[in-house]
């Protein structure tokens, strides 16, 4: 890039360059339009800033969840444990439950807020969107942090790398 031009890379190669980065998996929940819960896996998900305390998340924008995230609105990061691979693959669309349906997959309560929270994840972040930016096929969006649930203590990570879900410590 000496001249200042970017190079991109192409989908596929990029894409199976990624299969070698392993991330945490977590589903990402709101209460969505018309009180209609949405949700979907997600491993790009990081931390952004300790003050304040958000987050990042990037969504597909044709994911039903991404109509829902707009500047506001609420919504969860809940960090799955590796007894919920079940909740992992039913929201990642690898399992034939759609839309609502997929909370049918572990165990969902509602903060105070109406926030989708996941029962024995290994945390639960409550959200607001301070900000939806977006690149290419995704919205990026900035979560502040407002409530922080720890699950119970001692639980393994469930991972996701190469194309398949991992336990770790």
């Amino acid at each position: 890039m000496a001249n200042g031009t970017a190079r991109a890379a192409g989908a596929a190669p990029f894409k199976q360059g990624m299969r070698s980065l392993v991330g945490a998996v977590t589903v990402v929940a709101v209460q969505g339009h018309e009180g209609t819960a949405a949700g979907l896996t997600a491993t790009a998900v990081c931390s952004l800033s300790a003050d304040p305390p958000s987050l990042l998340v990037c969504v597909n924008r044709s994911a039903s969840l991404a109509p829902a995230l707009k500047d506001g609105a609420e919504f969860s990061v809940n960090v799955l444990a590796d007894d919920q691979m079940d909740v992992a693959r039913a929201f990642g669309g690898q399992l034939a439950v759609r839309g609502t349906g997929r909370f049918i997959y572990g165990h969902w309560v509602r903060s105070e807020h109406d926030v989708p929270l996941l029962v024995g994840a290994r945390v639960s972040f409550e959200c607001v969107v301070a900000k939806v930016m977006d690149w290419g096929s995704h919205h990026i969006v900035i979560g502040q942090v407002g409530d922080v649930h720890l699950g119970p203590p001692g639980s393994r990570a469930l991972v996701y790398g190469d194309g398949q879900y991992k336990s770790v410590e």
